[in-house]
């Protein structure tokens, strides 16, 4: 009877375990934020235990730290289970089962990845890559949860313009390296050296510091891309299907966006406080989830 049941449901357990999955990833984004902002990093200064513990002693540090850890083993668990249903249900050579085939490959990287960031004490390099394939995995997931949907052919009224669909790939690839270079000029040291917004201390091309030029590059790339996606949120919004989950995503992401630009000026007008740059990534998380999605599904649209 319960397999009866399972099979009868399951696209709608497919989805919302995939939909769980980006929520984790989201979350364990944020928590990574709050490990940074807060020093937590070596707060387990061992790995995989914990001072030597699976369940340590918890002081502040510790605490946030292997709450990171905690979160990170928790989508491990999520991704074997979504490997299990995705078998039983699709099959072994299905797009889904690759999907999330992929996704244990990624978050066992990931887990060794958050271990040589430990033990090289985190050297900034290593965490830029931990972070990137945090983005990859939210990626798979929004793909997963997608793939799973089957309704893709419901989501838009035609084709998008060619141009447009240009814009809509350059501006994934983009996004990506506008969040890692974001990532690398915190690892630097020079995210905070522009106490000032639009301009970095009075100067916009020339600067008379290093760290300025490298701070600005981050905002013009910013601006560049900022303007694309403001593009996309309309013009795909356009081709999309009334109440239609595009519909809903592309115009969300224009509002987000903007509110993150609004965060944005407040992280530096208010001198760059800790709290504010983890809502910051938040923020590009969602971001980032928002135009996968809109690529992702306008990929299936195209090949269904």
């Amino acid at each position: 009877m319960i397999n009866k049941f399972l099979l009868r449901n399951k696209l709608k357990i497919s989805s919302y375990v995939s939909l769980l999955g980006v929520l984790m990833v989201l979350f364990q984004i944020t928590l990574g934020g709050i490990v940074r902002v807060t020093e937590s990093g070596l707060g387990c200064p061992d790995w995989p235990l914990c001072d030597g513990q699976i369940v340590p002693e918890l002081d502040f540090h510790t605490a946030i730290e292997w709450g990171h850890r905690v979160s990170g083993a928790s989508i491990g668990i999520l991704i074997i289970i979504i490997n299990v249903i995705s078998v039983k249900f699709f099959g072994r050579k299905s797009l889904q089962s690759i999907l999330a085939f992929s996704l244990l490959l990624l978050v066992i990287l990931e887990g060794i990845l958050g271990g040589i960031t430990v033990l090289t004490e985190l050297a900034w390099w290593v965490r830029l890559i931990h972070l990137g394939g945090s983005f990859v995995i939210l990626f798979l997931f929004a793909y997963l949860f997608s793939s799973i949907r089957q309704d893709n052919k419901k989501l838009f009224i035609s084709d998008l313009k060619k141009f447009q669909e240009y814009i809509l790939n350059i501006t994934m690839i983009g996004l990506l390296i506008l969040m890692l270079y974001g990532s690398a000029i915190v690892g630097l040291g020079v995210n905070s050296s522009c106490m000032s917004w639009p301009d970095c201390m009075g100067q916009w091309i020339r600067f008379n510091e290093n760290s300025y030029f490298l701070h600005m590059i981050h905002r013009y790339l910013a601006l560049v891309f900022g303007l694309m996606i403001l593009y996309l949120s309309h013009a795909v919004g356009r081709f999309a299907i009334p109440g239609s989950f595009v519909k809903v995503i592309a115009r969300s992401l224009g509002l987000i966006f903007i509110l993150h630009i609004i965060m944005s000026i407040a992280l530096v007008t208010l001198g760059f406080d800790g709290w504010l740059r983890v809502v910051h990534l938040s923020l590009a998380g969602i971001i980032w989830l928002f135009v996968s999605w809109l690529f992702i599904e306008y990929r299936l649209f195209k090949t269904a």
